[in-house]
């Protein structure tokens, strides 16, 4: 048996809280040696396809300073795959969103030492070209401790039940406690996290994470999950422009695996 097959343990109550709030944080998921292979196989994907950049983050767009970004390594790294198909993840993520789940894509997100900018707050399904904008979920696994210092992930509890609002311009962000007034009152939860640790969020949750002051890269990966019957809307994407998917059509097949095999 491969140490990614068997379920993480997780209680009625884990899963009653991420439902309730929108979020949750899980200790080890991934540890020992199979958390140096995820590391290494992200951080060596990461290097192959940055070592063309040579810029500096301030030479950067606004975007690009807020982390260095690289979507579906799986597609292109076959060291990779193994963690983005493996069912320990798409397993905890059937349970908590209480679907089926689908790979959307996964993401490598490095802040920059000393340079990375701050996340500003935002919900992530408003970017996605979804016609349900409900029940996906990310995984976002520390391959590095992250702490205040170096920026950790933050959340609003029960945020996710906002839904009308339009993406927030990540280059130039809108004051979202301006946009949803009733967030004011609603204190951030910070979820600092050993290497091997992740958190779940639901792609309505609004989050944030703040700048790294360190002399070190914080390293995180994530995988986006979708619910089985998830259908395509006209919005374009990255994921989606190379493929012969036309609005309304199911996101299926090869391109997004169904990786769950709970119900």
């Amino acid at each position: 048996m491969r140490p990614l097959d068997p379920d993480y343990p997780l209680t009625t109550q884990q899963i009653e809280s991420y439902r309730r709030d929108g979020f949750i944080a899980l200790p080890d998921v991934v540890n020992g040696e199979t958390l140096v292979r995820l590391r290494n196989a992200v951080e060596t994907a990461v290097r192959s396809e940055s070592s063309d950049d040579k810029r500096r983050p301030s030479e950067k767009s606004s975007y690009e300073q807020l982390f260095i970004q690289r979507v579906n390594l799986w597609r292109r790294h076959p060291a990779v795959r193994e963690f983005v198909l493996c069912r320990r993840f798409a397993n905890l993520a059937a349970r908590l969103s209480g679907f089926p789940a689908r790979v959307w894509h996964d993401q490598a997100l490095f802040k920059e030492p000393l340079e990375g900018a701050r996340t500003p707050w935002h919900q992530d399904v408003h970017y996605w070209p979804h016609q349900k904008k409900d029940h996906q979920t990310t995984i976002w696994i520390a391959l590095t401790d992250t702490t205040i210092r170096n920026g950790c992930m933050s959340f609003i509890p029960g945020s996710h039940t906002i839904k009308n609002l339009e993406p927030i311009n990540l280059s130039n962000p809108q004051d979202v406690f301006a946009l949803a007034p009733e967030l004011k009152s609603c204190k951030p939860k910070t979820c600092e996290l050993k290497a091997g640790s992740c958190t779940f969020h639901h792609g309505l949750t609004f989050h944030y994470a703040g700048p790294n002051r360190t002399q070190e890269m914080r390293e995180a990966f994530a995988i986006i999950y979708m619910p089985d019957g998830t259908t395509l809307s006209s919005h374009p994407h990255v994921v989606t422009k190379p493929l012969h998917f036309q609005v309304g059509d199911k996101l299926d097949g090869e391109m997004f695996p169904l990786v769950s095999d709970v119900e």
